[in-house]
């Protein structure tokens, strides 16, 4: 069942919630520079800590014994990451020997969702239609319900059993032992298989495959209800699975102190600090650290651009609400205003990377400013050359004179 809702905003409303939000998109807008500027560095700093890293790193063949020669280098082992201890859940009763124990909780909730549908009116109000459906879904995340629109479906707003992760305390790395931080990015997860013998310390749960199905605490509480979960799961009912980490050959890169490992400190004040599951090579896992960190920085300049392309558009805001007295127009103004707030967004992005990269490494940022400044030039000239533009008109006035 649907829910629908309507609503008129009026024209001096919707051009005065506009104006308010030229303060925030201006924010916006100026923070997409900093933003912009700083990734550039992080990315260029990370950059020269990988090659520094890769320059001074030392392959040491066997991690069977503690080197002193190699205490306070950075060095690259391969090796087997091994634990006895024995990670337990004891809500459930699973328990084995593994470096990290992870449990999964999902619980069947109902969630929300919304169609929005605008008209605009002449006069500049819109008038806002809202369609709120509901449907059934497994979450790990407890879904708040008190806001819906909708009685009748009610959440029970906190997961029994949450989702948790316990870690070895004790993981071996042939003589040397690995740090905390190192143990949590070991990764090589695997579903857990139940022994045979397996009995769940959950009363009235039903157990498909690797997957528990628990009822909610209602069925539980009533012995009477004997529904099978799996096939006729109710609101609040959960379903649960195990995976670990075994102990498996990692590889990694960092500086050795005594027995143990920390990040090394390049001279950008970077850290490299590299741990990857299988036997990797060092040239493999530093290359593989660069393509990371390219990701990472074109994410943040994809980031940076966004918020300067939506800040930049709530600027322009009020003139397509002033427009909107004749719907068209200002439907037409809302474009225009999108394409000058992208041209515009794109452009100082660009600019903006442009400095920061003559900063910290000036070819670059050289060509990116060429660039930029050839993007303004060609949008100013294609525009000089359209049909009837002040320029064109002009030129062949002189001419017929």
């Amino acid at each position: 069942m649907a829910v629908t809702e309507t609503s008129t905003q009026s024209w001096t409303s919707r051009l005065g919630s506009a104006i308010k939000g030229v303060a925030v998109g201006a924010v916006m807008f100026v923070a997409g520079f900093p933003i912009l500027f700083w990734n550039e560095g992080n990315c260029v700093k990370t950059a020269k800590a990988l090659d520094e890293g890769e320059g001074a790193c030392i392959s040491v063949e066997s991690n069977a014994k503690v080197d002193p020669e190699m205490e306070g280098c950075l060095v690259h082992m391969t090796g087997r990451a091994d634990t006895q201890d024995v990670l337990s859940d004891d809500v459930f009763g699973v328990s084995t020997t593994a470096i990290k124990l992870v449990r999964k909780t999902e619980m069947l909730q109902w969630e929300e969702h919304s169609e929005t549908r605008e008209k605009k009116n002449l006069g500049g109000s819109v008038t806002t239609t809202t369609t709120y459906s509901y449907q059934k879904v497994w979450s790990e995340k407890p879904i708040d319900s008190s806001g819906f629109k909708e009685e009748g479906h009610e959440n029970p707003g906190v997961i029994e059993f949450p989702s948790e992760e316990k870690f070895a305390q004790d993981v071996k790395f042939g003589a040397f032992r690995l740090n905390s931080k190192q143990i949590t990015r070991i990764g090589d997860v695997q579903a857990y298989a139940f022994p045979t013998d397996f009995v769940c310390k959950i009363e009235r749960v039903q157990r498909e495959g690797n997957t528990i199905f628990v009822p909610n605490k209602m069925t539980r509480d009533n012995e009477l209800n004997t529904r099978d979960v799996a096939t006729q799961a109710r609101i609040g009912d959960m379903r649960v699975q195990f995976s670990y980490v075994k102990p498996h050959d990692i590889s990694i890169v960092a500086k050795q102190r005594g027995d143990t490992f920390v990040p090394y400190m390049a001279k950008t004040k970077k850290k490299v600090d590299l741990l990857q599951d299988g036997i990797v090579d060092s040239a493999e896992m530093f290359e593989n650290a660069r393509d990371a960190n390219a990701v990472f920085t074109w994410l943040c300049r994809l980031g940076g651009f966004i918020l300067m392309f939506i800040g930049l558009s709530m600027v322009l805001k009020p003139l397509s609400v002033l427009g909107d007295v004749v719907p068209f127009l200002g439907t037409i103004i809302e474009w225009g205003a999108g394409l000058i707030a992208g041209v515009v967004a794109f452009v100082c992005s660009l600019v903006t990377i442009a400095v920061a990269w003559i900063f910290y490494r000036p070819v670059i940022g050289i060509i990116l400013l060429v660039a930029a400044g050839a993007t303004v030039f060609l949008i100013w000239r294609k525009k000089r050359a359209q049909p009837g533009s002040a320029s064109t008109v002009a030129g062949q006035a002189d001419t017929v004179h």
